[in-house]
């Protein structure tokens, strides 16, 4: 009993493994940036690290994570202008004390952007008057 419920637990096991690995094939093109800063991505606080974004170009969703903790989250993003110039970047909201909110991806070949979430608006999405926008490059993959 004890060895057949051991086998049915791998067996579980993979398949999650498996369909983890064809979700993650759908996500094109991918871009990694350093992001020196803690930063709101939807209402989650991401804190300052490297990250890959992956976007599904279907659906227009965007998973935001960090390899080496497995921090990250999933947004939903409209589309927008393509980088003009050729590069990868990511535009921060900022409220000029410390609160950065990711407003927009940029690149050669994606252009999103991300709806703001009320909860945040009294962070850095009221446009106070000191209001800043922070651009991040990115490369890439």
């Amino acid at each position: 009993m004890k060895q057949n419920y051991r086998r049915l637990m791998a067996l579980a096991l993979l398949v999650l493994a498996l369909s983890g690995a064809a979700l993650a094939q759908d996500f094109e093109p991918k871009v990694r940036a350093h992001i020196p800063f803690n930063f709101y991505a939807g209402s989650k606080l991401l804190p300052a690290g490297n990250y890959t974004l992956a976007v599904n170009p279907v659906s227009n969703n965007v998973a935001i994570f960090q390899r080496d903790t497995g921090v990250g989250t999933f947004l939903i993003a409209s589309q927008t202008g393509v980088s003009r110039n050729g590069y990868s970047l990511l535009t921060f909201r900022s409220n000029g004390e410390g609160t950065y909110v990711l407003e927009k991806i940029e690149g050669p070949d994606l252009g999103l952007s991300f709806r703001a979430e009320k909860v945040l608006s009294h962070l850095a999405l009221d446009r106070p008057a000191n209001e800043t926008r922070v651009v991040v490059a990115a490369l890439g993959d």
